[in-house]
């Protein structure tokens, strides 16, 4: 049995209400993330937003400086933080909601996350951000700010996945860095797209159980020259 899940924050966001609740299962505590009334992410499967960190730390011999777009629960800031090559992460999240909820430590273990002296965030829409960057001036960046092209919890992020922010994101980054885009469902334009704005694009396909069912997601890599 499961009890009612507990609601820890809840408050009019930027673009809809955050909330941030807790269940019990009987494995222990699972926090949940949901905006705008959908559903984003629970700390009962993070491999995921852990897998899009791994792509560049696995793929790059030097990813010292990093960009995050979409902080969620922060694991993917925290598995780049557990690689000492990693000297600079810069996370660019749009809910201040969020940010206080994972600096205040609500879920467990991830205030240290945004504490690490080599983090910085930026209160922002990524799709602002973007035109600012500096060129060649990252290894990574790493795009997770929506569930992918298709299943948008943001009308507006549909941009986000499109070649004119991609070509911008693809000028900040140094030789040799990786673009990585999250996404829920295989999409085959973006990978397209990725392809011509910045480089070859690989897709890395994770299986995760969910609900007594085996869900795939989709992380596309692509890798400038």
């Amino acid at each position: 049995m499961f009890d009612t899940p507990e609601t820890l924050a809840r408050h009019d966001g930027v673009d809809g209400e955050v909330v941030v609740r807790r269940r019990s299962t009987p494995s222990g505590p699972v926090y949940e993330l949901i905006v705008n009334g959908t559903f984003l992410m629970d700390t009962a499967e993070t491999s995921t937003e852990r897998l899009l960190a791994e792509v560049l730390l696995d793929g790059h011999p030097s990813p010292e400086t990093v960009l995050v777009a979409g902080l969620g629960f922060g694991c993917t800031v925290a598995a780049l933080l557990a690689d000492s090559r990693v000297r600079r992460v810069e996370v660019v999240e749009l809910e201040p909601t969020l940010v206080d909820v994972v600096r205040r430590g609500l879920v467990p273990g991830l205030d240290a996350v945004l504490g690490d002296p080599r983090v910085r965030v930026v209160v922002d829409d990524v799709r602002a951000v973007l035109p600012g960057l500096t060129p060649s001036s990252y290894d990574g960046i790493l795009l997770d700010v929506d569930n992918g092209p298709h299943f948008l919890v943001h009308e507006a992020n549909a941009d986000v996945y499109e070649r004119p922010l991609l070509t911008l994101a693809a000028r900040a980054l140094r030789p040799g860095g990786v673009l990585a885009v999250w996404s829920a469902a295989p999409a085959p334009v973006l990978a397209g797209v990725l392809a011509d704005a910045v480089g070859s694009v690989e897709q890395v396909v994770r299986t995760v159980p969910r609900q007594g069912r085996d869900v795939d997601y989709h992380v596309y890599v692509a890798r400038h020259p």
